[in-house]
């Protein structure tokens, strides 16, 4: 019996030499595949995930197509990366009209997550979306809990790409992102706005989720400011009010 199961567990494991073969013999492939010849990728990469099945088993092409991680960048075009084990991009969608436009044209699947944002955030500064003023927001959630030296190699890609802008790139929890999803809202816009609401209660997802980030940031700091200003002025209120009952 114990046998048996390691032989089960064996099966669908993907094992280093799979890895390898697995990126030289498709994703290579797809990596190199002609930009302007759609409709003739499309039936490439069905060819593609046929062979990837008859080669490599069912159980392979599973661990291939399912998510490990999910990156989330926001600009005010907020996107979503899905991620699977290997690295590579298996799925792409915008949570608002500004990504759906960074998006357009673009074919992102199967390729490098680096080369994914890279690519991204060179299209979101030539569109004009990226204000010298604004920010770069990362967020990253795994199944497996991310590691600090993955985040610090992110930020620094993202730093060489788009160089003299904020930037922050952080891990957020499981259930951070499956609140922002349910708002449709980058998990990065989500934490902004909840902060928000620690000193505007008034605040809410729907009224601030067409606002960037920089702006939510902006408004927060302000209403802390004038937060900080009336709690000063009270106190000088009840010192003024003391003194008088004194005399």
């Amino acid at each position: 019996m114990k046998n048996d199961i390691h032989r089960s567990f064996e099966k669908i494991k993907a094992e280093e030499e799979l890895k390898e073969k697995t990126r030289e013999a498709v994703l290579k492939r797809l990596d190199e595949r002609p930009r302007q010849k759609r409709g003739i990728y499309r039936f490439s990469a069905a060819l593609a995930a046929a062979a990837f099945v008859l080669f490599f088993g069912i159980g392979s092409y599973q661990i291939y197509f399912s998510e490990s991680s999910y990156i989330d960048l926001d600009v005010n075009p907020s996107i979503e990366l899905s991620v699977n084990r290997f690295e590579r991009v298996i799925r792409v969608s915008a949570y608002n009209q500004d990504g759906k436009e960074v998006l357009s044209g673009l074919d992102l699947k199967h390729k490098s997550y680096k080369d994914a944002v890279s690519i991204l955030l060179k299209k979101i500064k030539k569109k004009g979306y990226l204000k010298k003023d604004g920010i770069i927001s990362v967020t990253v959630q795994g199944k497996k809990s991310v590691k600090s030296s993955e985040i610090k190699e992110l930020h620094t890609e993202i730093d060489q790409c788009v160089s003299g802008h904020e930037v922050e790139v952080y891990a957020v929890s499981k259930t951070v992102k499956k609140k922002s999803h349910h708002w449709n809202v980058s998990p990065a816009k989500y934490l902004a706005i909840k902060e928000l609401q620690r000193v505007d209660q008034t605040a809410t997802v729907e009224t601030c989720r067409d606002h960037s980030i920089s702006e939510i940031k902006d408004y927060t700091k302000k209403c802390e400011d004038e937060h900080g200003k009336d709690q000063q002025q009270g106190q000088q209120g009840h010192h003024r009010h003391g003194s008088h009952h004194d005399h």
